[in-house]
């Protein structure tokens, strides 16, 4: 059983290396990271008196599932983007919030139905499901303060935000090389350089891809909860506060691996950039 549990487990980190030059690649590669994340997720949260076998196979199983959910998320993202329709975005949002939350649920060694999370920009609501149905709203503290920069910064785009279903700040900085970034919470347009695009939609679909890659990450969050839940066991105001906060600290090895991918001599050959300019057709 283990060498067929390991067999899968070889398979899938073999799948995930794939470029994404076609949706085959790209359903295996979303498959294959879900399912891996979920397995290691599900066995770091192992309960003592469950067997290894069972805990790993239901994060691989459940995370995959959630994976493959993302990628259809990710190609709606292709079809929004080319008829311009605010409903496909929101569809996307969705569909990818539900993707996400199997895979936590994997890595966190829970049905795949326990929980449902939806984040937008900064904040957090979560549905729990699993006895009755109880609904949480949580900071992620990393997204706050980067949302708050921007608000200081740039000018906030409400109509856009609204139609995307992401915070979405404007600035006009000639001197500025980038069209759009994504980061912590939100997406930043310079419109000194918009107008050389063909397509703001393309753009906005890249930058959604973006933020979609860094829910990808939210199974890192699951590595912490034992040690967290000892530190506030007998600490009844930071347990309380804990309530109210949804720590972000996926965001951390999410941009390591970004800046490591950029050595790479091809903008393109970063795996994270990749992927947003397939399902955006900005790859060049």
């Amino acid at each position: 059983m283990k060498k067929k549990i390991l067999f899968l487990i070889v398979l899938f980190c073999c799948n995930s290396s794939y470029s994404q030059s076609n949706d085959t690649e790209a359903a295996l590669y979303n498959v294959g990271f879900g399912g891996i994340t979920g397995a290691i997720g599900a066995v770091i949260n192992k309960k003592p008196e469950e067997k290894f076998g069972k805990v790993l196979l239901k994060g691989l199983w459940q995370g995959a599932l959630g994976g493959y959910v993302t990628f259809e998320s990710k190609r709606i993202i292709r079809h929004a983007w080319k008829e311009e329709d605010w409903k496909l975005y929101w569809t996307s949002k969705f569909v990818n919030a539900a993707g996400n939350s199997i895979k936590e649920n994997a890595a966190n060694n829970r049905y795949f139905w326990e929980q449902w999370n939806l984040t937008i920009g900064f904040n957090r609501i979560e549905f729990h499901t699993k006895n009755e149905l109880k609904v949480q709203y949580k900071v992620m503290p990393i997204s706050a303060i980067y949302t708050i920069d921007a608000f200081t910064r740039f000018r906030f785009d409400a109509k856009s935000s609204l139609n995307y279903g992401q915070f979405i700040f404007r600035r006009n900085d000639p001197s500025g090389s980038d069209y759009a970034y994504a980061t912590a919470g939100h997406i930043t347009f310079n419109e000194a350089y918009l107008s050389q695009r063909s397509s703001f939609n393309q753009v906005i679909a890249h930058e959604i891809i973006h933020m979609y890659q860094a829910d990808d990450f939210f199974f890192v969050n699951s590595f912490y909860h034992k040690p967290l839940k000892n530190i506030f066991e007998n600490k009844e105001t930071l347990k309380k506060i804990d309530s109210y906060i949804y720590y972000d600290f996926h965001l951390i090895p999410l941009r390591a691996t970004y800046l490591l991918e950029s050595k790479k001599s091809n903008y393109y050959d970063n795996y994270l950039e990749h992927e947003a300019g397939y399902y955006s057709n900005t790859l060049r």
